[in-house]
């Protein structure tokens, strides 16, 4: 599947280290600097938002692999106050190769929760090599223990991320804006509660 397409262990660091060497070959320092960072620039001024008075757990897993196949389940922490989220089968916010998605419906934007699969002999690096050519303005983006890249496909936002101990799949956020939203797309990389829920995100495997 291509995307229209626990801490981070030394593997890891070394994909996204190569990932970021993809990143800085292609674009200059200015446009190599992270979305989510100019995002949140202006609201980072701003008095830090309020602690949500309800917190739920949002979880969604899968099967990576074959002959190794494990059960990879990810979990997060979400403002209930202002999204819903469940695990569907159908009416998908966006396309998928995937039989279950999970989706976060909110009021100012909602995300679609899904695994990607690597071709054989591929890794998240090469994974980037492959979106850097298809999508010029590629990112990094780090929430917390997470460290991926970020990229626009058409109205959509995507957000890659690898998985710790995973080398069969990585991790995808798909972010779509609400139509009575005059905010940029770009602009809900830099939204707290998106940072909160990304920077809660948390994974096992059985």
């Amino acid at each position: 599947m291509r995307p229209r397409q626990i801490w981070i262990p030394v593997a890891l660091g070394t994909a996204c280290g190569v990932a970021a060497f993809v990143l800085k070959k292609k674009f200059s320092p200015s446009d190599a600097k992270s979305a989510p960072a100019e995002a949140a620039s202006a609201p980072a001024k701003k008095k830090a938002p309020a602690a949500p008075a309800s917190v739920k757990e949002a979880s969604y897993s899968f099967i990576s692999g074959f002959k190794d196949a494990v059960t990879v389940e990810l979990k997060f922490s979400y403002d209930a106050e202002k999204f819903s989220y469940s695990v569907v089968e159908d009416d998908f916010l966006t396309e998928s190769g995937d039989s279950h998605v999970g989706v976060l419906y909110g009021e100012s934007f909602s995300a679609q929760v899904e695994y990607g699969s690597y071709y054989s002999g591929e890794d998240f690096a090469k994974l980037c090599q492959e979106l850097v050519a298809k999508h010029h303005d590629l990112t990094e983006a780090v929430y917390g223990p997470l460290s991926g890249v970020s990229y626009r496909d058409g109205d959509n936002l995507c957000l890659a991320f690898p998985i710790p101990e995973d080398k069969h799949s990585y991790l995808l956020f798909t972010l779509v804006k609400a139509p009575d939203n005059d905010d940029e797309l770009e602009a809900i990389l830099g939204y707290p509660e998106l940072s909160a829920l990304l920077e809660s995100v948390s994974f096992s495997r059985s």
